[in-house]
């Protein structure tokens, strides 16, 4: 087994507990003193930088959350004078003020280089390998992490950006290279257009991994990549978050990319899993919410962030064969707390519609589900599905296939849908994260 950092891959877990106490006591002290939101925030609770000794006493410290780092914007979390900023990146803001994260040189060319090596090291990436990348630039971290990544372990970079899909299939195909990184939709995405244009992914393109994530992909849509792909090919994943510092927090390795598991990188992040309601932090194998404390980071460093998003720890989260035995386990993400589908007082994330559909014989690539009422109020649930061509105006088999998706889903969710059975090709495709539910109230709006 090849490690990037072997001594603190393979770290013992008293070690690295005994490192992460050391580390979490240095942040707290960090952030009471260079961060007026922390200290407000303590001062506030009567906590003081000396009650915070060990992990467990993390518990004493309300949340961070969004709202707060939009309070402060725009440099109110940086926690460093700002010319000690060597870049600066930003979260979307497609739902409010974006925030913008920052990154010393040290956050940059030491913490970030470190993380990203040791991730793709796990994935077996080296430099042997070329790399297809087509995560964005700008602001946008996806791609400067994996640039980072193929810096780290010497792995010859092919920088495409998101986009130029017929470019693409066809550079695939001519200069062989073997590892891409990209949404697990683009992936899709590229396969179809291949196949349409006399490509056949498996066949025609050298690819023997990948580094996917950005979104939610159901483990079975997951699987069907893979069978499109050359014989062997795996599905790697990384989380992250750009509030965290990029695509650098979990990531699968050779022994759990089949189980849909992920390592935290436990030196630089301590997780929790809660529960979304009372906050109250949960045992491994319960599902909950994930909040990081960053251990590492110079700018930006975060207690107790809330991300929203849905996994929980492995059952057993230590002792992986691969040697990382002290960096907890935990489940992919299967959705975010504030994505969840309420109907008639049923909560259905969009990521269950998929491992459904993904399994249904004679569905296509493309799917959306269609609301036009407040999301935690809704009556009925809209699903529009395309049919594959073999299977588009054979009435039979597409009375099978709404028949079939419509007893899985009240099987597994316990509710009655609409189906509606598109042609192939006729919703909309996305070169960058998917979007799976469609608020028709909200494109009425911006129609008037």
């Amino acid at each position: 087994m090849e490690y990037f950092d072997k001594e603190m891959d393979t770290i013992s877990l008293k070690a690295l507990r005994t490192l992460q106490n050391e580390r979490l006591r240095d942040l707290v002290q960090r952030c009471y003193d260079t961060i007026p939101y922390y200290k407000a925030l303590f001062d506030k609770n009567g906590i003081k930088p000396k009650h915070i000794r060990t992990t467990d006493d993390l518990v004493i410290v309300p949340f961070t959350e969004k709202k707060d780092l939009r309070a402060q914007y725009p440099y109110g979390f940086l926690g460093v004078p700002v010319e000690r900023i060597h870049r600066f990146a930003a979260s979307s803001g497609t739902t409010g003020v974006p925030t913008l994260i920052g990154f010393t040189e040290k956050d940059w060319d030491v913490t970030l280089l470190n993380q990203m090596g040791r991730i793709w090291k796990s994935f077996g990436i080296g430099k042997e390998d070329m790399v297809y990348q087509c995560y964005g630039y700008g602001l946008f971290l996806g791609g400067v992490c994996m640039e980072r990544a193929a810096k780290a372990v010497g792995a010859s970079l092919f920088p495409a950006g998101p986009g130029r899909t017929m470019a693409a299939i066809q550079w695939l195909k001519d200069m062989k290279h073997t590892v891409i990184c990209c949404t697990p939709t683009f992936l899709g995405y590229l396969i179809n257009e291949a196949c349409k244009h006399g490509i056949d992914p498996r066949k025609d393109w050298a690819l023997r991994t990948g580094d996917f994530g950005g979104e939610v992909a159901a483990p079975s849509f997951r699987r069907k990549l893979e069978a499109s792909l050359p014989p062997g090919f795996l599905y790697h994943e990384t989380y992250g978050l750009s509030e965290l510092g990029g695509a650098c927090v979990a990531f699968s390795c050779s022994h759990t990319v089949k189980s849909n598991l992920l390592h935290i990188l436990g030196d630089h992040y301590f997780v929790e899993v809660i529960d979304p309601e009372t906050g109250e932090r949960l045992e491994p194998g319960e599902r909950g919410e994930l909040v990081f404390t960053t251990l590492t980071r110079e700018s930006n460093p975060l207690i107790r962030w809330r991300t929203r998003d849905i996994s929980g720890m492995a059952s057993e989260p230590y002792g992986c064969a691969c040697g990382r035995e002290a960096h907890p386990l935990i489940h992919h993400v299967t959705g975010r707390s504030d994505d969840v589908l309420k109907v008639r007082g049923t909560l259905v994330f969009p990521s269950q519609i998929e491992e459904i559909l993904s399994r249904v014989r004679g569905v296509g690539g493309g799917w959306q589900i269609v609301i036009d009422q407040p999301p935690d109020t809704l009556e009925t649930l809209l699903i529009m599905v395309e049919a594959d061509p073999a299977s588009w105006e054979k009435e039979e088999e597409l009375k099978r296939i709404k028949k079939e998706i419509s007893s899985h889903i009240q099987a597994r969710a316990g509710i009655s849908p609409q189906i509606e059975i598109k042609e192939p090709f006729a919703l909309p495709r996305y070169e960058g994260k998917a979007k799976r539910v469609v608020d028709r109230r909200k494109e009425e709006t911006q129609n008037i």
